[in-house]
């Protein structure tokens, strides 16, 4: 493992710990919302990693040549594409659930007036 990976791997690693921190402890909803955010991030970060090879030149997944040699070249040298798929459709999902998540806060600081969930938990109707 080269130091640029290990140093990539141990970021990435950092950055969930402390999201997770983030959501486990904050008790600001918002807080809670931007650190589900960064950890969605992070996650296709780490996915997209897991798809890439380490060869000199990697090529996008994407055949142009049609011949023998072509598929042989595509075959060594493609990323996998699979994971970049994945990591789309993840961050359309995650846009959707982070917009649901902040109306939820906003109605909650409408109706309660805090988005404390310390307070929230105490709070009787």
């Amino acid at each position: 493992m080269t130091f640029a990976l290990a140093l990539i791997v141990s970021s990435i690693v950092a950055i969930i710990i402390i999201s997770l921190y983030g959501i486990a402890v904050r008790p600001n909803l918002v807080k809670k919302i931007i650190c589900l955010g960064i950890f969605s991030d992070i996650i296709n970060v780490a996915v997209i990693l897991l798809g890439y090879r380490a060869v000199e030149r990697p090529l996008p997944p994407v055949l142009t040549d049609y011949s023998q040699k072509g598929v042989e070249e595509l075959v060594k040298g493609a990323v996998d594409p699979l994971p970049q798929a994945l990591t789309i459709t993840a961050i359309v999902i995650g846009l959707a659930i982070t917009v649901l998540m902040a109306y939820g806060a906003i109605h909650i600081q409408r109706k309660y007036g805090t988005v404390d969930v310390r307070k929230l938990a105490r709070w009787e109707e």
